[in-house]
């Protein structure tokens, strides 16, 4: 008999070793269970009511492709969050986040250097914001959902769920050093939890979310630096990342955890909980005829189109599907007899490239920069499963036509030059569009009325002077159609003001990061 369990028990640790092997975790290396222990125990873990983090970090600047701004393969520009504090209600799952964001970089303003304040909520389902006069508002679905990932991208608060039994958890497995189980929570989501084998401690929660830009998106929250707090161990910091290009998100630095403390109420108020959550609305698309052939569609961003012999060329589908869809719709209709063939995307930021996708999808043939064709082929080719938009149910090739430094297309009905832009800081592999015949200059972030700086010198008239050209009137993506000279008082006054926002900061001793040298000096 002895033999025989003897015999057994080597069996059942040649069984143990070799799932082990093969990805499969044993049941006695149950990363939840595991998990639960090294952070406090089971029982204290689900005896939290409350979790406070307070902190300091950077959130990435969402603009650019790869959130960056004067390339795709440039370093991020960041907003400094300051004041940062996640309260979390444990017992009925409700979250709200209090921060200053201000922007590390030179489009910001004065006001918004010393950080313009943010209140986020979230009860369950609902999802609101609270402005600066405290008045909340709901927000959509897809915002709670967003929100609800962000508030389990804590080691307590995913353990936790990982113990409800409302939860289903399941897929154990091993893989570099880490054990990893999958975990849905009543809301229907899921993440994975990552368990350091050696410690037990959480090593890192990942789920997947919908982008406009990027398609399905793996974002991972990283924790480092444990610290025993109120009975439970806490991590000092919380690091998010995205799966296109290893791309940092969000950095925390952590102040202070408490835990079990007194806090406000976090429900969300009753006229928030009983409006209903907004939906997105198709973009109205207002049409001007800037000459023969030539229209300026104006919606959630504008684009233009042009009308050549046998087809049309859009420049711009800008800022989301919804936008990019309703834009392409309404140049079809304005000459029903002619194809949509090209889109000119103007650069690669986030917001100039949130149609892409919809535009690939559509068998645009994308006209760019040269310098912008790996970064657009990389997004053409992401999926979009688990959050489907226009080009993921239907994945095609990506037709693309670069353009190193010029490109005129012309026939009898229509001429323009694209040409791409130099010496502007902001945008590298940028294109602009000259229409000799009409004297028009189209562009997107060369210009904008809006801006209280400007930034870039003289770059917009430089580039305007390199290419030898006859402007009377600029047609910008963001902004409104402007007459020339109109244009280069606004530049002048952007300019000034850029020039008195560098003192005011140097006055103030603020750090202002791309204050051009001749802006402060030259005051």
């Amino acid at each position: 008999m002895r033999a025989m369990t003897t015999a057994l028990s080597g069996a059942a640790l040649i069984l143990a070793a070799g799932l082990a092997g093969q990805g499969q975790v044993p049941p006695a290396a149950d990363p939840v269970a595991q998990a639960a222990e090294a952070l406090g125990g089971r029982a204290r873990l689900l005896s939290l009511r409350t979790i406070v983090v307070e902190g300091y970090g950077q959130a990435a600047q969402q603009n650019g492709g790869g959130n960056v701004t004067s390339s795709p393969d440039a370093p991020q520009k960041w907003q400094n969050l300051n004041g940062y504090s996640r309260t979390v209600d444990l017992t009925n799952g409700r979250m709200r986040v209090r921060q200053r964001q201000s922007g590390d970089f030179v489009f910001a303003t004065l006001r918004n250097m010393r950080g313009a304040l943010s209140v986020q909520g979230l009860d369950g389902d609902v999802a609101f914001n609270v402005n600066a006069d405290g008045v909340a508002t709901r927000a959509s679905a897809a915002v709670a959902r967003t929100r609800r990932m962000e508030m389990h991208a804590h080691p307590i608060v995913a353990v936790r769920a990982a113990l409800d039994p409302k939860s289903r958890v399941g897929n154990r497995r091993a893989a570099g050093g880490l054990r990893l189980v999958d975990v849905t929570i009543a809301q229907g989501d899921a993440f994975t939890l990552a368990v350091d084998a050696a410690s037990g401690l959480p090593a890192w929660v990942s789920w997947v979310g919908g982008d406009t830009n990027l398609g399905d998106v793996t974002y991972r929250a990283h924790f480092t630096a444990y610290e025993p707090v109120g009975g439970v161990r806490m991590p000092m910091g919380l690091n998010t990342t995205i799966d296109f290009r290893n791309v940092v998100q969000w950095k925390l630095h952590v102040d202070r955890h408490a835990v079990d403390v007194t806090i406000e109420d976090l429900a969300a108020p009753a006229a928030v909980r009983s409006a209903a959550a907004p939906t997105p609305q198709a973009p109205k698309v207002q049409v001007t005829q800037l000459a023969k052939g030539i229209w300026y569609l104006a919606g959630a961003g504008n684009s233009t189109l042009f009308e050549f012999d046998d087809h049309l060329t859009l420049f711009e589908a800008y800022g989301s599907e919804a936008n990019a869809r309703a834009i392409i719709a309404t140049a079809r209709s304005l000459v029903p007899g002619k194809p949509l063939r090209d889109l000119i995307v103007s650069h690669h930021h986030f917001d100039h490239t949130g149609g892409f996708r919809a535009a690939v999808a559509e068998g645009l043939t994308i006209i760019a920069a040269t310098g912008n064709e790996r970064f657009f082929r990389e997004i053409a080719a992401r999926p979009a499963v688990r959050f489907p938009d226009a080009l993921g149910p239907k994945p095609r090739p990506l037709q693309i036509r670069t353009v190193d430094d010029h490109l005129k297309l012309k026939d009898a009905s229509m001429e323009i030059d694209i040409y791409r832009v130099i010496a502007n800081s902001h945008m590298a592999d940028a294109l602009m569009v000259h229409v000799p015949g009409e004297r028009l200059l189209v562009e997107g972030d060369l210009f904008d009325v809006n801006w209280e700086g400007y930034w870039w010198g003289t770059s917009y008239e430089d580039n305007i002077r390199h290419r030898k050209l006859q402007v009377d009137r600029d047609v910008p993506v963001h902004g409104r159609v402007l007459p020339f000279a109109e244009v280069q008082q606004h530049i002048a006054r952007q300019i000034k003001n850029a020039q008195a926002l560098c003192a005011a900061a140097e006055a103030a001793d603020l750090s202002m990061r791309g204050c051009p040298l001749k802006l402060t000096v030259d005051r």
